[in-house]
């Protein structure tokens, strides 16, 4: 059975604004009554009633304690087809959960009619990258820090020498896996230049974060808000995951961590708006500069997976299409970051 006839009919759409289009659907009685009677005799052939034989159940009898929820049942049924049919055939990729507006009668026989919301990312432009501004500072390694570092190492690591000397620098420096270290002026060295080098990737983080933030602000980027609930709400779902793979009852969790669910909810929220604003940016950064990630970038990609996969690992994502599309997206924006990060902070 068709379920869907009149495919260019049963529906019309309108944008009410850059980020919510508006579906009325409508599912012909025809093909409801006809989901409906198929419902039925599912539900007829399993019913138990005292006095009938399972599956001779008069389907009258059982339908007069179902009907009501059979109607449900058939339009949940129908529901999603024709939507997913609907927004395939307007290319709208939602980025929440629909939003009914209302809820039809089912009964009668009229054609079942509903409106639906839809949310959609806008479409945003890249704003004037040459008015981020970078901090600049220099990086310094004061010679209190370094000592503090040695004093650190002395302390935490047993050692048979009773004083920081050349011999105590030259054993540290095995310790370390680095052998040229032969006394305390090249052990001092290699702390200033760790703690340097410690420094000079906070700066860069920073400095990123920042350029990020300024980016999005410049290009406009504002996110539905139906959007970040809907992506706060799967960190919930994951968080609850978690803990029940755990074995961790969360009001526990909570009450050791010092922190309460709401608060939680709070830093979720944050964290889902700061995701998705990072995630379109980089979108459109890729898509205004024209960067690609092409077929031979991805197989490599995936051959560099594959030599780092744990043993035990099933080979058969690496030959999934949706698996292999979801590298090339997540590899193109990180091209898209370094590129960016090139751009406005090392110009």
């Amino acid at each position: 059975m068709n379920l869907i006839m009149n495919m260019d009919e049963f529906y019309t759409s309108k944008k009410k604004d850059k980020s919510t289009v508006e579906f009325t659907i409508t599912i012909p009685r025809k093909i409801f009554t006809e989901t409906y009677q198929n419902l039925l005799k599912e539900n007829t052939k399993k019913a138990d009633v005292k006095g009938f034989r399972k599956g001779k159940v008069p389907a009258d009898l059982v339908e007069s304690e179902i009907s009501q929820s059979l109607r449900l049942e058939t339009f949940e049924k129908l529901i999603p087809l024709y939507l997913s049919t609907a927004l395939q055939k307007e290319n709208i990729s939602p980025v929440a959960p629909p939003d009914y507006k209302d809820f039809p009668k089912l009964e009668g026989e009229e054609d079942i009619t509903f409106t639906v919301e839809i949310t959609v990312m806008p479409e945003f432009k890249l704003g004037n990258l040459k008015k981020i501004k970078i901090e600049k500072e220099k990086v310094e390694v004061p010679a209190k820090e370094i000592n503090e570092a040695l004093e650190n190492i002395f302390k935490n690591n047993e050692s048979k020498f009773k004083e920081m000397n050349d011999d105590w620098a030259k054993e540290t420096g095995k310790l370390i896996g680095n052998e040229k270290i032969t006394n305390m002026e090249e052990l001092k060295k290699y702390v200033e230049d760790t703690l340097k080098s410690q420094k000079e990737h906070m700066l860069k983080h920073k400095q990123e974060d920042s350029a990020l933030e300024q980016a999005i602000k410049l290009s406009e980027i504002v996110i539905p808000e139906p959007a970040i609930k809907y992506e706060a709400l799967e960190r919930e779902h994951s968080f609850e995951h978690d803990m029940q793979q755990r074995s961790i009852k969360i009001e526990d969790f909570l009450k050791a961590n010092n922190i309460t669910l709401e608060k939680m909810r709070e830093l979720w929220l944050k964290d889902a708006k700061q995701a998705l604003e990072t995630d379109v940016f980089l979108r459109t950064y890729a898509k205004d500069r024209n960067l690609q990630f092409s077929d031979e970038d991805l197989a490599k990609k995936i051959e560099d997976i594959k030599k780092q996969a744990p043993e035990g690992t099933d080979k058969s994502i690496f030959d999934n299409e949706d698996w292999k599309e979801y590298i090339r997206r997540v590899s193109l924006k990180d091209l898209a970051f370094k590129k960016f990060s090139e751009e406005v902070i090392s110009k």
